[in-house]
């Protein structure tokens, strides 16, 4: 060997150590020199230790995004409550829905129903005022919404591609959207039935593995507001 080299080597033996290109190099050569006949162990565990040290960093880089998305997901959704919480009336929070509150959470539809309710049908109560027939849906309407006509217990929030039928909720622009979150809601003490359905054109934006705590809290909040107006 070249003194040079030798002494350049030997003074940056750490670099060696720590770049993983050399490291290899100098297993494979020292491979060649043993023969065919010969298997050298320490190549094999490298090999084994490198695989699934790649292997930990995709699950590192994972967990970090799924961190990463969860924090954004809370924010949206404490921006959305607060949102909520500014509006005088139902009308205004109705408003919103559609615009501020769509941008805030990053989707490109929302839509707000009722079942129809004695109380939405009386003439005489204040609620009746601010609900347009066009937000009225028949009884039950919700729960076969949200279980696609499905015998089985529905749940109070699903996620999912977008259904047949999802033109009653959204209309000409459900022919866009690729996937929902519904939740069911239910209002006051005289069980007014609705659901909050937010749509979006990405197909992943809305799956059954992610979690459904913050959309839940949302929810319980929506409730309370459209109780104390129609109420």
């Amino acid at each position: 060997m070249d003194k040079k080299l030798r002494e350049e080597i030997l003074a940056q033996a750490h670099e060696i150590l720590n770049d993983e290109m050399s490291l290899r190099a100098l297993i494979e050569a020292s491979d060649k020199n043993l023969g065919n006949k010969v298997v050298d162990l320490r190549s094999v565990a490298l090999q084994k230790t490198e695989g699934e040290l790649k292997k930990l960093k995709r699950s590192n880089q994972q967990v970090i995004a799924t961190a990463y998305e969860n924090l954004v997901g809370m924010k949206q959704v404490h921006q959305a409550v607060l949102k909520s919480l500014e509006q005088n009336n139902f009308s205004d929070f109705i408003k919103i829905l559609n615009t501020e509150v769509c941008e805030i959470l990053k989707v490109d539809c929302i839509r707000l129903i009722l079942e129809t309710h004695s109380l939405l049908g009386n003439k005489s109560k204040q609620g009746a005022k601010l609900i347009q027939p066009q937000e009225l849906f028949p009884t039950n309407f919700v729960d076969t919404y949200i279980s696609q006509g499905k015998n089985n217990g529905t749940n109070d929030i699903v996620l999912r591609p977008i259904p047949k039928g999802s033109s009653q909720l959204y209309g000409e622009v459900s022919k866009k959207l690729k996937s929902e979150g519904c939740i069911k809601l239910k209002i006051g003490n005289q069980n007014i039935i609705g659901i909050l359905a937010l749509a979006s054109k990405e197909k992943e934006k809305f799956t059954a593995q992610q979690g459904v705590e913050l959309l839940k809290f949302m929810g319980s909040v929506f409730e309370l507001r459209i109780s104390h107006w129609l109420n």
